[in-house]
């Protein structure tokens, strides 16, 4: 009996370290990455990641354009990549405007885009949500999400 692969819902700070090829994160979303091509996880994001990804951080810092940095990013949404992306409707909004109306309610503010991240996760019932953005990680209980930075489903082996 085959088991379906966890659903991994990813973050566009997570998108964006694997673009600006983040030393310090890059190993961990390789390997993401990795077991991703291998079916152990889906890896799904928002098409709000395609406009939050927009240019990587040289391209921002120099105000300079760079068509290699564009093609990687392009590579993350071309048909046949492991990151899938899920289109934004109304069923989505609904769950993303309840996220912003239950944390008003604790008086926490939850901007519209960190809501739609978290309400498309939680639509797709995802088992994990990757973000390095560590004040959306008291959103687990209000999303039933498992909300930590990037980490690996299956441990590496040493040497590997």
């Amino acid at each position: 009996m085959q088991t379906e692969p966890t659903r991994v819902y990813w973050d566009a700070c997570v998108l964006l370290s694997y673009i600006n090829e983040s030393s310090d994160r890059t190993p961990v979303i390789g390997q993401v990455l990795e077991e991703a091509r291998q079916h152990v996880c889906e890896l799904v994001t928002s098409t709000l990641s395609v406009v939050e990804v927009a240019f990587g951080a040289q391209e921002q810092t120099q105000s300079a354009l760079d068509d290699s940095v564009l093609a990687k990013i392009d590579g993350l949404w071309k048909p046949g990549s492991v990151v899938r992306l899920v289109e934004f409707y109304f069923a989505i909004a609904q769950v993303a405007r309840g996220l912003m109306r239950s944390a008003l309610a604790k008086g926490w503010q939850l901007k519209p885009a960190d809501a739609i991240h978290l309400g498309t996760a939680q639509h797709l019932h995802a088992g994990r949500f990757h973000t390095y953005d560590t004040s959306l990680k008291k959103y687990e209980d209000l999303t039933g999400l498992l909300i930590t930075e990037p980490d690996a489903l299956q441990p590496q082996l040493p040497g590997v």
